[in-house]
């Protein structure tokens, strides 16, 4: 199960990853990365158990997808 994260933290996360933010409707951003990998976080103190693992998979796959 995975446990909630603090907005700023999963969002250095990606940055550092290389992922680039753009505004998404309302509260949302939405997060490219590397080779077509997205994520979308709601801008919030906290984010949700889905959102967090959402955004690890696709740091995971733009991980992955790097040579």
């Amino acid at each position: 199960m995975t446990k909630p994260m603090k907005y700023r933290a999963l969002a250095k996360l990606l940055a550092r990853a290389g992922f680039t933010c753009r505004p998404g409707k309302g509260d949302h951003e939405v997060w490219d990365g590397p080779r077509g990998t997205r994520a979308v976080l709601v801008r919030d103190k906290e984010c949700s158990p889905k959102v967090t693992r959402d955004a690890l998979r696709a740091l995971e796959q733009a991980k992955g997808l790097e040579p």
